[in-house]
């Protein structure tokens, strides 16, 4: 009996994958072909991912009764999710700085986190679709879409770049708050700077709901603000600088703005505009515009300076506290002018002494060769002579400049409200005047090239 070669395809249930076998043909049978398989496969709806080379190489090598595969579906590409990548750590602690010789700073604890706007915080990974698959029978087979990425978008930051990145959008300290990193442009510290905080170094404004304490330093490039006290401490800030209580023996520096304070005792206080505070004791102040003793409006003893004016209630005291009141640019110039003068002095017998030692190096000269290290005392003494002249030159050239300046005269005058004791040393613009004797309600002001009083 004539046998021919069958085919037998088998499609597994989830028609991802079909199998073929066939037959040895018998007694002169007919043996299998490739339209055999081809039309098995479509009764079985077999329609896609057909492996047609697979399929030709089987049926030319006659693989009798194996199981062969014949078709396989594309699986679909699943989307990859959305993803964030921070920049920053998301816990910040207050730790000790360690430098590069393994030093511990316990002052730089790394508190603040200063960021500028624009400042990348996180990149963000986009979901990515992913692509549909299809099975055997050409089915399409749904891919699971990617994902978007959790995030948020705190204050003082922003979204940008369709939604890819996250920047600072604000210049502030960057903080990691209720599940999502903010810049705060306004720094508060509601204890004490101390061994708790360590310095203070902010881009933004500064609140300090304390006191400042000694050796601890506080900068801002705003505005600085302290509850408390400063005390042995350093403040510097670009803008206003406010001290509740007070200062003492503390430095303090404003670069674009006013300083008010409490009380100032034995501090070392410089503004570009006003500096006000009820008390001046001691210590040296110095205020591109004016100087205001507010309320008990005390200032005793130590260096006082202002371009603009001074007010105060009292200047000096019973005690004959030295206590010395500079007023006016040209004041200040006059000061400069004298420490010049005292300069060229110092220099000029420097040139004097290196003179000698070349005249007398020059006279031995005279008597034979110079021994190498007395020609090398003879250059270095020259060249320190000739740099020295060179110095008084540009010195005298500023002192003729300051002359220049001096002749001009500025309306400016010191309020006291109450008393100017002796002891105290008053300069407006070039004049100066030692107070011998207690004023009552006068203004000091120059009149006719002197320094005279004035009642209020």
């Amino acid at each position: 009996m004539v046998v021919h070669s069958q085919v037998q395809v088998t499609v597994n249930p989830n028609r991802t994958t079909a199998f073929m076998t066939f037959s040895r043909p018998e007694n002169g049978g007919l043996d299998i072909t490739v339209e055999k398989v081809y039309a098995a496969l479509a009764e079985n709806f077999v329609s896609h991912g057909i492996l047609d080379d697979d399929i030709k190489k089987a049926v030319e090598l006659k693989r009798y009764d194996q199981n062969i595969c014949v078709a396989k579906w594309d699986p679909p590409v699943n989307g990859v999710d959305g993803s964030v990548k921070y920049f920053y750590k998301i816990d910040s602690v207050a730790a000790p700085t360690e430098d590069e010789q393994g030093n511990m700073d316990y002052k730089n604890l790394g508190l603040v986190r200063n960021i500028t706007a624009g400042t990348p915080i996180a990149a963000i990974t986009m979901p990515t679709e992913g692509t549909p698959g299809m099975d055997i029978t050409g089915m399409v087979i749904a891919q699971k879409v990617g994902v978007p990425a959790k995030f948020n978008v705190g204050a003082g930051t922003q979204l940008i770049n369709d939604g890819k990145e996250i920047i600072a959008a604000v210049d502030g300290n960057l903080a990691y708050k209720n599940g999502m990193f903010i810049v705060e442009e306004k720094l508060i510290i509601n204890s004490d700077v101390d061994t708790s905080t360590g310095n203070i170094d902010f881009i933004g404004a500064v609140e300090i709901k304390g006191s400042v304490f000694e050796g601890f330093r506080v900068t801002s490039k705003r505005t600085i603000s302290i509850n408390g006290s400063v005390n042995g401490a350093e403040i510097t800030a670009e803008g206003d600088i406010n001290i509740r209580i007070g200062s003492i023996n503390s430095n303090i520096e404003c670069h674009n703005g006013n300083i008010k304070l409490g009380f100032c005792e034995n501090s070392k206080i410089h503004a570009s505009g006003n500096i006000e505070s009820a008390s001046f004791i001691g210590g040296e102040v110095f205020s591109e515009q004016k100087i205001i003793a507010s309320g008990k409006g005390i200032i005793m003893g130590g260096k006082y300076t202002a371009l603009d004016g001074i007010e105060a209630q009292v200047i000096g005291s019973e005690k004959y506290v030295k206590t010395e009141i500079t007023l006016g640019n040209n004041a200040v110039l006059s000061e400069e002018r004298d420490q010049l003068e005292n300069d060229i002095k110092t220099m000029d017998d420097k040139s004097e002494q290196l003179g000698k030692i070349l005249v007398t190096l020059g006279e031995i000269a005279k008597k034979g060769k110079l021994p190498p290290e007395r020609e090398q005392l003879k250059a270095e003494a020259l060249r320190s002579r000739l740099k020295l002249q060179s110095e008084i030159k540009k010195i005298k050239m500023r002192i003729s400049e300051i002359d220049d300046i001096l002749q001009l005269t500025q309306n400016l005058s010191i309020a006291c409200k109450r008393t100017i004791y002796p002891g105290v040393t008053l300069r407006i613009n070039n004049c100066v005047l030692q107070v011998n004797a207690a004023q009552s309600r006068a203004r000091a002001t120059v009149e006719n090239g002197e320094i005279v009083f004035k009642p209020l």
